[in-house]
């Protein structure tokens, strides 16, 4: 294992590093052009499939990369995280990929789907807190009591360089490209991809899409510091962090160029959008950026984009939901 130092920000050697590192486990992910998508906005769209991972999302990523540069004290220990449902299941895999035991702490309303995948890996899920804030409080708490340990979910420089390495696999296989548009949880996959493209392309603008029902970096970016929103309800539970991390709104100040909000109905509009224009099945959060594309980053960016497709863990019950709602319309 390799620990990697610093509390900063990750540069591209880093990104670079972490993809080497997490190669034998971590795939690809295929970047297609998608004529539906590319007719809907006007544009030329590609877009970068996450939900080709094995557990069909993102974190996979930076999960490899942390358990990796652990070391063995750290992981004979065990490792506790607090997460809303992705970022769980990728560490649970991950840990059960080395190994390693692991304890996952969701908040009690997380999505049932994304629970059960959670516990197929093995790990020891806590239920605790109405949101992820809580969550990760008691997280905090119990790997303090248990002496276990503690991977944050977005605010960590090793989570962000493993994050990176989707910006990195874009900058290869669209070098021209001029945007590229990542939705925004906490941050660091956002942070990550703005690395990586910015350090590798020369003009390339990165865009980001959050929620209008937890619009914390939006805020953050406002207020020129960490900033704590009221979370309200949303659809969207890959995107529930009430306020950022100090790295990830660093990078996100110095990198994206504009954040969008979108509600829950234009997420909601995206998700099928993908489905019967890209045969893609995506996730609330993995359909943001083509949400805000639509509607409040609309005219923003330039002729060749990427929406990156962050996952496609949605669960039934709202993909039901939603295709009934559009049988309706017709």
């Amino acid at each position: 294992m390799v620990r990697l130092s610093g509390a900063g920000l990750p540069g591209l050697k880093e990104i670079e590093e972490a993809e080497s590192r997490i190669r034998p486990h971590v795939p690809q992910t295929p970047l297609e052009h998608s004529r539906g998508i590319s007719e809907l906005l006007g544009r030329e769209v590609h877009l970068k499939l996450e939900t080709f991972h094995p557990i069909r999302v993102f974190k996979i990523r930076g999960a490899v990369n942390k358990l990796l540069t652990l070391d063995q004290g750290s992981l004979r220990r065990g490792v506790i995280t607090a997460s809303s449902g992705n970022h769980g299941f990728a560490v649970a895999y991950a840990s059960r990929l080395f190994g390693v035991s692991s304890t996952i702490c969701v908040p009690q309303n997380v999505n049932p789907s994304k629970l059960r995948a959670i516990e197929e890996q093995g790990a020891e899920v806590v239920r605790f807190g109405s949101g992820y804030d809580e969550t990760a409080e008691n997280a905090a708490s119990l790997s303090r009591k248990r002496e276990l340990t503690l991977i944050h979910a977005f605010n960590d420089p090793v989570i962000i360089a493993g994050q990176g390495t989707c910006g990195l696999e874009i900058s290869r296989q669209l070098p021209d490209l001029d945007t590229a548009v990542v939705a925004i949880g906490g941050g660091g996959l956002i942070s990550g991809v703005a690395i990586a493209l910015k350090a590798s392309l020369e003009k390339v603008t990165v865009l980001g899409a959050e929620t209008t029902a937890i619009p914390s970096m939006l805020e953050s970016i406002r207020a020129g510091r960490p900033t704590r929103v009221v979370p309200k309800p949303t659809i969207a539970d890959g995107m529930q962090a009430s306020i950022p991390g100090t790295l990830t709104l660093e990078a996100v100040m110095k990198h994206v160029a504009k954040v969008g909000l979108v509600d829950d109905a234009e997420i909601r509009d995206a998700m099928y959008d993908l489905l019967s224009r890209a045969r893609v099945l995506a996730e609330p959060a993995g359909a943001a950026p083509l949400a805000a594309m639509k509607g409040s980053l609309r005219g923003e960016g330039g002729s060749k984009l990427v929406l990156v497709v962050s996952g496609g863990n949605v669960s039934l019950s709202l993909l039901s939901s939603i295709l009934k709602e559009k049988e309706s319309q017709q």
